[in-house]
């Protein structure tokens, strides 16, 4: 197993091991269905791993596309658009560290332009950030992820005293409040499994 495909199934597993706490936040402060989508992305990341080439870019590609396929909700997309900005952010040239800085961010500022949404407004993003500030103040990769796994969590944490703008939390505004923001928490188990 190469090192993507080990790092995608340990993804795929946390991504379902963690599926009714994703439901249980999104029933607080949305429509409960995170916890489906999560199993089902875990489900096109196996369908995609069954694939890969060995190019990088091909393969980031490739898992954003069978994401798309297999959860085709609003996160689904969202996740999946990560996968897919971050195989064009990547290089043959760089190594490890550097292209898994690169393809954070990218991932970040793609899911941040189709979402139309910021930081502060208690989304995903407000765990991925501070995650890639840890990886771009590591030395290396496997410190790297260990600092960003704790950063996501605190930043998936802070959430809970944001106001939502997004989705069915927004909706239901100050109700939102001391409950933190599902997606977020995706983020914050996605890096604890890649640490």
């Amino acid at each position: 197993m190469s090192e993507l495909s080990t790092a995608l199934e340990k993804v795929a597993v946390a991504l379902e091991l963690n599926s009714k706490k994703f439901e249980d936040l999104d029933a607080a402060a949305g429509d409960a269905d995170l916890g489906i989508t999560a199993r089902k992305i875990a489900e096109g990341i196996r369908a995609a791993n069954g694939l890969l080439t060995g190019d990088l870019k091909s393969d980031l590609m490739l898992v954003g596309k069978e994401i798309s396929k297999f959860a085709s909700s609003t996160f689904g997309t969202l996740f999946a658009t990560g996968f897919i900005r971050a195989s064009a952010a990547v290089s043959v040239d760089d190594d490890a560290l550097t292209n898994t800085r690169k393809s954070f961010q990218a991932a970040f500022d793609g899911i941040s332009a189709r979402g139309k949404a910021a930081l502060g407004e208690r989304t995903l993003l407000d765990a991925l950030h501070p995650a890639i500030e840890a990886l771009n103040s590591a030395k290396d990769l496997k410190s790297g992820l260990s600092q960003a796994a704790i950063a996501a969590r605190s930043g998936a944490t802070a959430t809970a005293n944001m106001m939502p703008k997004h989705g069915r939390a927004g909706w239901i505004g100050e109700r939102a409040k001391g409950i933190e923001d599902a997606g977020a928490n995706v983020i914050a188990v996605v890096f604890e499994a890649l640490k």
